[in-house]
């Protein structure tokens, strides 16, 4: 292995979010991208979409997606690409902020395994068009990376620390990214785990309301007290089953990771906590197993980009906000959603077992 990058002593450190008083309404905002009717585009107005700026004739597959219309697309030769459509709630702003992130991952360090950007024939990045509704929207082509979704694969050791590593390289190609959309209001972001209770608010039947609220009783205050030491910068923020590709032959190996749409500028251990969260497997059922599935992770990032004594102690705390958010904004989502796929309900007995690791983590600290 090389050298491990050590980020620039520069590095600016975290801010607290909780002085800023426009958050609340950036993070409702975000939210409403979440429900919005987005007046779906036809799989044939993409196909003219894609033949009429790109010049290529596919047959569209569509995927699900959070906030975006995803279509899979299969050209004439075989190439396979992703036409992605950004809800007409979101700021055209994001879909650049993740343009500008792959152009720039493509020159710091070309060998990551990631989309790359397919210009139109007139060498744009993205296409801006109406639909049937009349509402404006950015559409963008970028190319299909193969491999099977790591969520239908078997976890290991190995390919959690082959995603710790590949986590650890693409913040050293980020490091030195800047775009203003990357300051944004984003619920995914861990420092805004307060913000769950006001979408447990919305939830007065989700029956583990109690336990999430003490939680979070107990979680916050430790969060708030880690972020003004901690290092940030523009982070992936992403890093879960549905966006790792590994090899279907050898699922311990790692061959991509795909979604750019989470961007944002937050805290660098935010990130980790994120990745190592995520990986901890569905069965695991108790703090200590999925402990150290997070030190697992934890550690191969560390290996590439070091980490300071100061992140690590607020590692758990932020893993254990992760994995409450997920269940929170999760059901959050399919109560407001019920015809969108892309979350199914959750099964009670993992929802409580998730909370029960998270409680396990908010108020200790991993060491490597």
């Amino acid at each position: 292995m090389s050298a491990p990058h050590v980020p620039s002593s520069r590095t600016e450190r975290e801010a607290s979010p909780a002085g800023d008083p426009g958050m609340a309404d950036g993070l409702d905002a975000f939210m409403a991208t979440m429900v919005v009717r987005s007046h779906p585009v036809p799989s044939a107005r993409a196909v003219t979409l894609v033949r009429e700026h790109y010049g290529i004739e596919s047959q569209p597959t569509r995927l699900t997606g959070e906030r975006d219309e995803n279509f899979r697309l299969t050209a004439a030769d075989g190439a396979q690409y992703v036409l992605k459509i950004a809800n007409p709630a979101e700021s055209p702003a994001i879909a650049e902020l993740a343009n500008a992130a792959l152009l720039h991952i493509e020159e710091a360090d070309p060998a990551i395994p990631c989309p790359r950007l397919v210009r139109t024939r007139e060498g744009a990045a993205e296409v801006r068009f109406r639909d049937d509704a009349g509402r404006e929207r950015t559409a963008r082509v970028l190319t299909y990376l193969p491999g099977r979704l790591l969520g239908a694969s078997v976890r290991s050791r190995p390919q959690r620390a082959a995603c710790g590593r590949l986590g650890g390289r693409l913040s050293c190609a980020l490091r030195d990214f800047q775009h203003p959309a990357a300051h944004r209001a984003i619920v995914w972001d861990v420092r805004h785990a307060a913000y769950m209770q006001r979408l447990l608010d919305e939830l007065p039947l989700f029956p583990y309301r109690k336990a999430a609220v003490e939680l979070l009783r107990d979680m916050v205050p430790r969060i708030e007290e880690h972020l003004p030491r901690l290092r940030r910068q523009i982070v992936h923020n992403d890093l879960n089953p549905r966006n790792l590709l590994v090899d279907p032959t050898d699922e311990a190996k790692v061959l991509g990771v795909i979604d750019f749409g989470d961007l944002t500028h937050t805290a660098l251990i935010g990130d980790v906590a994120v990745a190592a969260a995520e990986l901890v497997p569905q069965e695991c059922a108790d703090p200590a197993s999925a402990r150290e599935c997070i030190r697992e992770v934890a550690i191969a990032y560390h290996e590439y980009l070091p980490l300071e004594a100061r992140e690590l102690a607020a590692l758990g705390t932020l893993a254990a906000a992760r994995l409450l958010m997920n269940v929170v904004v999760h059901e959050w989502h399919v109560h407001h959603n019920p015809a969108n796929d892309h979350y199914a309900a959750l099964d009670p007995h993992f929802m409580r077992a998730r909370l029960e690791i998270a409680a396990g983590l908010a108020l200790e600290e991993i060491r490597l």
